[in-house]
This record gives C-alpha cells, structure tokens and sequence, in this order.
C-alpha cells in the first residue's frame, strides 16, 4: 500500500520519481468537485423543466403522472415543434410594445421617485427632466400612429392632475403602447425642455 501511494505521488521516470506538480493536484481535487456541481445544475434545470411542461401539459388536458429524465426532455421537444407549428414561438409585436411602454413608464417612475426622495434638488430641474420624458413617450407614440401598422387603440387626450407630493401638474401618457424598434434620440440639455408646459408622470 504505501508503495502504491509512493508511485501516485511520485511518478516513476528514467530519472526517478519526481514529485507531482500543484496544478496536478489542484486539478485531482477540484475535477470531482466541479462534475458534481455540473450534475447538480442539470438536476435542478429538470426538475424546474418537469414542474414547467407539467404544467403545460395539464392545461391542454393531458395527465401526466410520472416522467423520468429522458421523459422530459422528450417531451420538452415534442412541446417546442408544437408550438412552432403553431406559430407561437414568432414575435408579437404588440406584445413587446406593450412590455416596452411598461419598462419606460416604470423607469420614469423610478425616476420621479428618486427625484421626490432626494433633498435639495432643484424643482425646476425635476419638472424640465418629467415634461421631457413625457414628450419623448409621446413622440413615439406619434410616429407608431404613422406607421404602417396601427397602434391598438387611439391615443387618449392628456388628462391633467395635481400631485399631492410634489405639486406638479401631471398629464397622463397615451393608453396605446409603443413599438420596440422605434429609436428616438434623446437631447437632455437645458434648451430642449419647454419652459411653461406641463410635467407629465407616471401616475
């Protein structure tokens, strides 16, 4: 036995045993160690796709009791070719305008937020910065209504209203949503916010 220990940590050469490097044994210790790390990133990977076409599969009627790992898969990609053949993989536009128009209305509330939470900042600075971000949104919407497909509903007039917080008065943005691929540079400096209109925020 303590021969044996002595040849693996010794390699046998024709100048004699030389001992192991570090980087040999770093790479003996460690290789163990990452191969179970990467089995149990698979494991946990399945089981959430099991919970996923579970759930998939009980909703279009089908019972599923038990399904072992190539089950799941198999089934992953019978699910994928069905709903590329049913065309529901493709992208929807109205959908990501939709989720679009949601982030920008969420980023400028964050916005607001911030500027309403830090003190000693200048009102006339956070009003200029909202009305500005109120009529970027409204100049996309603008160019979605003149494009070649129409928004899903007719923009709604700008509806006025007083917030309590900061005093601003604050037209409500348009209810149709905004297309992803319409980019419109943004010009934040001092002469391109009006001067008398009114600020608009996200609520």
């Amino acid at each position: 036995m303590s021969t044996m220990s002595y040849d693996l940590a010794y390699p046998l050469t024709d100048d004699g045993p030389q001992p192991v490097s570090r980087t040999y044994q770093y790479r003996k210790v460690m290789k163990p160690m990452l191969e179970r790390k990467r089995r149990a990133r698979i494991n946990r990977c399945l089981d959430e796709l099991k919970e996923l076409m579970v759930s998939a599969l009980q909703s279009e009627g089908e019972n599923v009791a038990k399904l072992e790992k190539a089950d799941i898969l198999e089934l992953t990609v019978r699910h994928l070719h069905k709903l590329r053949r049913q065309r529901r993989l493709s992208l929807n536009p109205s959908v990501d305008a939709d989720r679009f128009r949601a982030g920008f209305t969420h980023a400028a509330n964050e916005v607001s937020r911030c500027l309403a939470s830090i003190p000693g900042v200048d009102v006339r600075l956070g009003t200029q910065l909202m009305t500005h971000l109120g009529h970027r949104l409204n100049d996309i919407q603008r160019a979605a209504a003149g494009s070649d497909t129409p928004p899903a509903s007719p923009p709604s007039p700008a509806l006025s209203t007083v917030s309590s917080s900061s005093g601003y008065v604050t037209p409500s943005p348009p209810a149709s949503p905004v297309p992803v691929h319409t980019a419109v540079p943004l010009d934040c400096s001092t002469n391109s916010f009006p001067k008398t209109l009114p600020v608009w925020r996200p609520w």
